[in-house]
């Protein structure tokens, strides 16, 4: 979970969206290797299996992997990790990434300071600002941290 404080409001993305990102990154990890089985992403990141089954099916359903039946399938991803953002899974999972409901577009959200509320645009604000940091962060440049974290550059004198 990503706790944010906003003025007594927690905004917090779920578990199943740490296991989104994490599950997406492994497959992008591992891609020279063909198809990620489910069980290997699993074992390998410590989730349960029929909870990464459904994240799997929601980033599916989302377009952002494909899956490969058969004995050699698994999970690849449907494009190159370098258009795919954290924004993007992350919305897969929990839908429009959002502080409060008045700046998620609901059809049906009532408020009766709506009209004349100017929290909302702060609001807003924080919004556009999570959505746009989580947008310019691509899975490709996750995969390049996490080779650099494995593998720091020593340098010797």
């Amino acid at each position: 979970m990503i706790p944010i404080g906003i003025v007594g409001y927690k905004m917090r993305f779920s578990v199943k969206s740490e296991y989104a990102v994490i599950a997406i990154l492994d497959i992008a990890l591992h891609a020279d290797k063909g198809p990620i089985h489910v069980r290997a992403i699993a074992n390998r990141q410590a989730i349960p299996v029929r909870f990464l089954e459904q994240v799997m099916a929601s980033l599916k359903k989302a377009g952002l992997v494909e899956s490969i039946r058969g004995a050699q399938g698994g999970y690849v991803l449907s494009r190159d990790p370098g258009t795919i953002n954290l924004a993007q899974v992350i919305e897969a999972i929990e839908g429009p990434i959002t502080p409060m409901d008045c700046t998620a577009g609901l059809i049906d959200y009532r408020c009766l300071q709506i009209n004349g509320c100017v929290v909302k645009d702060v609001w807003e604000d924080v919004r556009k600002a999570i959505t746009g940091v989580l947008s310019k962060v691509s899975i490709h440049e996750m995969c390049k941290r996490k080779r650099e974290k494995e593998n720091p550059v020593m340098y010797h004198i």
